[in-house]
């Protein structure tokens, strides 16, 4: 097992670097969102794979693809770790970060916590905060940087439990708020962001944690911004109403509660199961056999015509 995390923490709220909290400080291996997202989603071995305390190759992952999005949030939020521009001196002659220099320049930055982009980057980024904060006015919002980032630890139903909030407004009859970058912040994208990433999920499971760290039953919100001009953002609630046919949280709520079932058995027989030893037969998904239906349509419509005009045109 991993020694990354030997600072363990009480349950409660705690105002801790990201490092820590991803390296888990609850006083047993705890579930987060993202793990609760891979007990369902693929299987508690995936979970365990991706838990710095229990797997003992576990190491962290970089991507190039996320760094917009953490330099977004540190400028957004005032919170997290902190970027930096590359020196110009390093780049190559067509600007690109290439070279031997930039490289290892670029990992030294990692290391440190700092995420490293070319310049205009750090501009686009700085943009995007400006336009962001400037937008959130309209909805009444202030995303105070003393309470960005907020760690919260409790144990549910037998299950040690964490999330790192995004913004918790020390009022505490306003929303959670968590920050998202995005390509496309209109409403059917996002319906496509919230699918297929499990934001519902991971609002329940904050939500959850929140509540038995501190007592208090808040709502929760998401901002979603553009990476590209014009930045837009989008403000985004979950229905939730039970019963209604767009209601995301009532299964999201059980979903979490199946994953902190399946995470504090897993633990207390460290037994870790993948996929199931079965075969599996799968059905087409509706959407699947209605794009090939609506080809076939289009193709009799089309035959249909063309024998149409054949028959027009034909000499009497």
């Amino acid at each position: 097992m991993n020694a990354l995390s030997p600072i363990h923490l009480r349950a409660g709220v705690h105002n801790i670097p990201g490092e820590v909290y991803h390296a888990d400080p609850a006083p047993v291996p705890s579930l987060s969102s993202t793990l609760a997202r891979l007990v369902i989603n693929r299987s508690p071995l995936h979970a365990w794979t991706a838990h710095p305390r229990l797997n003992p190759d576990w190491e962290p992952k970089e991507s190039k693809t996320f760094d917009i999005g953490r330099a977004a949030h540190r400028a957004v939020l005032g919170a997290g770790g902190d970027y930096v521009a590359y020196p110009e001196d390093l780049l190559a002659s067509n600007g690109a970060a290439s070279t031997k220099e930039a490289k290892a320049w670029a990992e030294e930055q990692r290391a440190a916590g700092r995420t490293p982009l070319k310049a205009d980057d750090v501009d686009r980024v700085g943009n995007m905060a400006n336009l962001c904060r400037h937008w959130l006015t309209d909805y009444g919002i202030t995303l105070d940087p003393a309470r960005s980032e907020l760690a919260a630890l409790a144990e549910i139903d037998g299950c040690w439990t964490r999330c790192m909030v995004d913004n918790a407004p020390a009022d505490p009859r306003l929303p959670l708020m968590d920050f998202k970058t995005c390509e496309d912040a209109s409403p059917d994208a996002i319906v496509r962001h919230v699918e297929g990433y499990g934001y519902d999920v991971q609002a329940a499971h904050y939500l959850d944690v929140w509540k038995a760290a501190t007592g208090e039953d808040r709502s929760f919100l998401f901002i979603f911004q553009e990476k590209e001009p014009p930045h837009a953002i989008a403000v985004v609630r979950l229905l939730n109403s039970a019963g209604h046919s767009g209601d995301w949280m009532e299964d999201a709520r059980e979903k979490v509660h199946t994953a902190r079932q399946s995470w504090a058995n897993c633990l207390r027989n460290d037994h870790w199961p993948a996929y199931p030893p079965m075969i599996l037969e799968i059905g087409a998904r509706s959407f699947h056999r209605q794009k090939w239906q609506d080809t076939q349509a289009r193709s009799t419509a089309s035959k249909s015509t063309i024998q149409a005009a054949a028959a027009w045109q034909k000499p009497e």
